[in-house]
């Protein structure tokens, strides 16, 4: 009885030994083929990324769009555009096949003259209003479509601006990107240079503290600036500038004085597109 007992007990400890060996290189097969397949992923998209982008002989010129409220127009004040326009303008510029830039690749098309798509467009909103997230992000959400909001870091918590949490939400959108419209919104064509050097380097430095970036785009206010704005954008760390210069942006026009194309309300489908195509 003892030898039978001795015989089942050894069978048993021999078939867990044996399940356990084949379970764990089961699973260590799994999670290897696993990780293979996560990295061929990475290897495929990366060289995807690098097939995109092509470069040109001639000197790449592009719209930066400028719109700043997405809502229905008050007192027909020009820096409001419906929700409605907005979608039918987005949705004319997706069926186009245009592809809208984030901020670092504006920057790489406008300094290595490489671009991701034959059209390509940059979407900027200024001020920083409730509407963009509210508004403006679901339809770019469901274009897939990139935008940039330039912020004004001392009216966050202001009347129609986007609090510090509201920021911090719409940052973790891969689609959007937050960057720097000065602290106080002043005027930098007439400030003294201490006055531009603080807007510039203060609301850098607060908006990467606060998003945990590292803000690369300041948007002049009123799009205007003077001969020394330029150098001080550069020395605050900033990559690029945005003007509200009209026209077509490219490397010919400063990376701290791009021009942009105004989007007032009242554009259809088709008046949008040629504005976009006339650059102006």
């Amino acid at each position: 009885m003892v030898a039978v007992l001795s015989i089942v007990l050894i069978a048993v400890l021999a078939y867990r030994f044996f399940y356990s060996s084949n379970k764990q290189t089961s699973d260590n097969n799994f999670f290897e083929a696993k990780e293979q397949q996560n990295k061929d992923k990475k290897e495929k998209k990366k060289e995807t990324d690098k097939d995109t982008w092509k470069k040109y002989d001639d000197e790449i010129k592009f719209p930066i769009l400028m719109y700043h409220h997405i809502s229905e127009v008050v007192d027909g004040n020009t820096l409001f555009v419906p929700q409605k326009e907005f979608e039918e303008q987005m949705k004319s510029l997706h069926d186009a096949g245009y592809y809208t830039l984030s901020p670092e690749e504006a920057y790489r098309v406008l300094t290595k003259n490489e671009k991701p798509a034959e059209k390509i467009v940059w979407v900027t909103l200024d001020d920083g209003y409730v509407d963009n997230m509210k508004n403006a992000k679901p339809i770019l959400d469901k274009l897939n479509m990139k935008a940039t909001i330039n912020i004004i870091f001392n009216m966050k918590d202001g009347v129609d601006k986007m609090t510090d949490d509201m920021l911090q939400e719409i940052n973790k959108d891969k689609l959007i990107s937050l960057e720097s419209h000065t602290m106080d919104h002043i005027d930098l064509q007439y400030a003294t240079p201490d006055t531009a050097k603080y807007q510039l380097e203060a609301s850098k430095k607060g908006l990467d503290e606060l998003l945990k970036q590292d803000t690369s785009v300041i948007c002049y206010p009123s799009g205007r600036y003077n001969d020394s704005t330029p150098e001080l954008a550069k020395n605050a760390g900033y990559k690029l500038g945005i003007t509200t210069n009209p026209g077509l942006a490219s490397a010919s026009n400063g990376l701290y004085t791009l021009n942009r194309v105004r989007v007032a309300y009242g554009n259809n489908a088709q008046s949008f597109m040629n504005l976009i195509d006339q650059g102006q």
